[in-house]
């Protein structure tokens, strides 16, 4: 079933959005060295209010969909939706709290690629019956998913990887703006991956809540 029209333009007025965030926080850094609330790299900022926000909508999301489970034709069961509910909210609390910024001996990385593959394995089955009866949605997440973690963790390895040699050969004002541009390619990379999640969730919640809801009213 294709989704709805507003579904699709909400999900490219927010990718505009998102594009339009990463290019006034580069002008601002390079006209200025400081990008005030449009920091893509600060406590509270517009980006990370956003990013919160993305990720509490697909948390209440899954949260519907573990309430409405029991009228599917073939329930998933309450530990799929639970689970990235409880992964997401925490994700929305992470982005404006910092934890990963200030708690820098924890291994934040290691943490949510270790809860990611938990809820592989633990929601196997489920995921199984997706890819069978809602493959494009599926894919739509893996999509969204490997976005972010191209941005998210890519970019940080390449930090550690190319920076000793950028520090030693270029100035100190080159390394300042390619620093900056890889962290707006950084969070720019998981707001466009949560955006195009939420766009794939609320498209399978559209397709799956609404219409059990009408079945029920309606025997």
């Amino acid at each position: 079933m294709p989704a709805p029209k507003f579904l699709r333009q909400a999900a490219i007025a927010l990718i505009g959005f998102e594009v339009g965030l990463a290019l006034a926080y580069l002008a601002l850094i390079g006209l200025r060295g400081e990008a005030g609330p449009f920091d893509f790299n600060r406590l509270r900022s517009l980006p990370s209010w956003l990013q919160a926000i993305l990720l509490g909508a697909i948390g209440l999301l899954c949260v519907g969909l573990l309430r409405y489970r029991r009228h599917m034709s073939k329930p998933i069961s309450w530990l799929l939706p639970s689970t990235l509910a409880l992964l997401c909210f925490f994700g929305a609390v992470d982005e404006l709290l910092k934890f990963h910024l200030t708690l820098r001996q924890v291994d934040w990385k290691l943490i949510y690629l270790s809860l990611l593959m938990a809820i592989v394995v633990l929601g196997f089955r489920d995921l199984v019956w997706l890819w069978r009866t809602h493959r494009l949605t599926v894919l739509w997440v893996l999509a969204g998913l490997g976005i972010f973690l191209l941005g998210g963790f890519g970019a940080e390895m390449a930090k550690d990887a190319i920076a000793p040699a950028l520090s030693t050969h270029l100035s100190s004002e080159t390394v300042f703006l390619i620093e900056h541009l890889r962290i707006t390619l950084e969070e720019l990379a998981e707001l466009l991956g949560e955006t195009i999640i939420l766009y794939a969730v609320a498209r399978f919640a559209q397709q799956v809540i609404p219409s059990q809801s009408r079945r029920l009213k309606h025997p």
